[in-house]
């Protein structure tokens, strides 16, 4: 979503089968979306209990394996009413019931013994759905959260505490500065001495899923695609008279209808033709959308937690037209070229800027002017770990520099510009973006499309 920025298994099978949006469908059909009432008490129910079932059995798999890697013993997360820590949201959130309480704190304890991983949450307003997650849950009074919190601490003396600070992941620095001063003061000075950034910690986490949430993901990766070749068709446009901004609320009002969470607003552009130069124009502009303009739209959805990002590209004909001009079929067969030589350099041991250099020179090397702003995506649009972007600390901080580890949710996100001759031999651009995911072992592969034609508007 960067193009302005840069121009349980068996339960899983029931949920899906009792209330998904999205049919099965064949390898190389277009995805679907039934009209089954998505926004029914039961398909809203199915959903938010999917989500914490397969969270809690994430958290159950992986976490303690990952706190041993780091040598962290107790993992805090401190959060309060209206300034939530993100990392709460992997471990229950809200709550079906719930609510963020005053000041809460969300601990992990790696017992070091056959009892595993101890999950306690010491807080206000703490629904006891919550038991999903902790196996204590704790609630005080007038007294606070300090001599809790402290008690708990001293008790078991953890060599190694990480918390959520850090100066470059944002979903990694949670912890406000009020709220860390209270920590520091309820631990005291000897165990404060022991905090680390959680950091690495969540960057592991984050990059590892189930069986489940890939399930999930390429579920919400068809919807999205549907949403949007839809969006792009005559069923919403009609050339002359609809706006960008008639598209952008028709995406809002239809990711609604089918009961998907909020992940980021709709943007759309279009470029066109006019007076021997290239015109681009954006929803800020909300213009009407013309015959000959080329479009883009970039939206993904979040389901169940988990969230989507893609990009796609329509030329609307002119009269007297049955296909684009053949520049900008040109311009698009330039972009899925530039896709799949990105995506052959998307291999896990690789940096974000190994991947963005390696991308770029192979596209430079095809006669392709090819620019790639890909990014991990799941939890968070832009997730935890490697970015292929410009090496730039105090924009990007560490994400180029992260390694794909294989299994994480990737954008394949990126920019080419193409001459065209019927429009001046001026430059057009394609900016595209897929959801998809890597492997420890192979190459990527893709949970919808990826677009291969130049979407038509009639």
């Amino acid at each position: 979503m960067w193009h302005r920025l840069v121009a349980p298994a068996v339960l899983l099978a029931a949920v899906v089968a009792s209330f998904s949006t999205i049919r099965t469908r064949p390898p190389g059909s277009q995805p679907t979306t039934s009209v089954a009432d998505p926004l029914s008490p039961a398909a809203v129910r199915a959903r938010v209990e999917r989500e914490w079932t397969v969270k809690a059995d994430k958290m159950r798999r992986y976490l303690l394996p990952l706190m041993r890697r780091h040598g962290v013993d107790l993992w805090i997360v401190m959060s309060r009413e209206n300034v939530p820590d993100p990392v709460v949201e992997l471990f229950g959130g809200l709550g079906l019931t719930g609510w963020y309480g005053h000041r809460n704190a969300y601990l992990f304890y790696d017992k070091r013994g056959s009892d595993g991983l101890e999950t306690t949450v010491i807080g206000t307003h703490l629904s006891q759905h919550l038991k999903t997650f902790y196996g204590a849950i704790r609630s005080y009074g007038e007294e606070g959260l300090k001599p809790h919190l402290q008690k708990y601490a001293t008790e078991r003396n953890p060599k190694k505490i990480a918390v959520n600070q850090s100066r470059t992941i944002s979903m990694g620095d949670g912890l406000s500065a009020e709220l860390k001063a209270y920590l520091l003061d309820a631990l005291g000075p000897d165990l404060a001495a022991r905090i680390v950034s959680s950091e690495p910690l969540l960057v592991d986490y984050v990059s590892v899923h189930t069986p489940e949430e890939d399930a999930i993901e390429a579920e919400a990766a068809r919807a999205t695609w549907d949403i949007l070749k839809r969006a792009f068709s005559n069923q919403v446009i009609t050339p002359g008279r609809t706006r960008l901004l008639d598209v952008h609320y028709w995406i809002t009002a239809e990711r609604k209808r089918l009961n998907f969470e909020f992940n980021f607003p709709a943007s759309l552009d279009l470029q066109r033709f006019r007076d021997g130069k290239v015109v681009s124009l954006d929803d800020a502009d909300d213009p009407v959308i013309e015959r000959g303009d080329v479009l883009h739209v970039d939206f993904g959805v979040r389901q169940s937690g988990l969230v989507t990002d893609q990009q796609k590209m329509a030329y609307v004909l002119r009269d007297g037209e049955s296909a684009p001009p053949a520049g900008l079929v040109r311009a698009f067969v330039d972009s899925v070229k530039g896709a799949e030589l990105h995506a052959a350099e998307v291999l896990a041991g690789r940096t974000g800027i190994d991947i963005k250099t390696r991308s770029e020179a192979a596209a430079k090397a095809a006669g392709i002017d090819l620019l790639v702003y890909s990014h991990v995506q799941g939890y968070w649009v832009h997730d935890a770990g490697p970015w292929t972007v410009f090496d730039w600390p105090e924009r990007y901080g560490v994400h180029p520099r992260e390694v794909l580890q294989g299994g994480e949710w990737f954008s394949v996100e990126f920019r080419t510009r193409t001459a065209v001759p019927e429009w001046g031999n001026q430059l057009v651009s394609m900016q595209r973006e897929e959801d998809a995911i890597t492997s420890k072992t192979a190459p990527l592969r893709y949970l919808a499309g990826p677009q291969t034609e130049l979407w038509i508007v009639k």
